[in-house]
């Protein structure tokens, strides 16, 4: 039995990318409130794919969750968190496709203990294509 692996975004990685983000947006508070947070969010999908034989996107939306609800950078929370979320699913063959309203609308909801990881996946899987 053939066993699919998973590319990973490291801790350095999703550091890197919340600086650029940050940088880009213009915002003064950058950097890591608490780096076990950020670690703890990145291992989710790992264990999802080990506990659960999740597939990406599965894995995309515990990653997502996490990141959100963990709250590990001093700013820019839930943009990252969705931006790393898009990374992971391009980095394992997929494009994520939305539109503003609908990645706030998911953010929101996350936040808001409105939607868990099953409500990520389903929105996950009606706008995600394989590259």
């Amino acid at each position: 039995m053939a066993i699919k692996r998973f590319i990973y975004l490291t801790y350095l990685e999703a550091v890197e990318h919340n600086c650029d983000l940050m940088r880009f947006y213009g915002e003064s508070r950058i950097g890591i409130f608490d780096k076990t947070l950020i670690e703890s969010a990145l291992a989710r999908p790992k264990h999802a794919a080990l506990y659960e034989s999740a597939d990406v996107i599965r894995q995309a939306a515990t990653l997502c969750f996490g990141l959100i609800k963990n709250h590990p950078w001093l700013g820019g929370n839930k943009r990252t968190a969705t931006h790393l979320t898009q990374i992971f699913l391009e980095l394992n063959g997929f494009v994520l496709n939305f539109g503003l309203i609908e990645i706030i609308e998911l953010s929101l909801n996350v936040e808001s203990d409105v939607w868990q990881t099953d409500e990520i996946e389903n929105w996950l899987r009606s706008r995600v294509e394989r590259i």
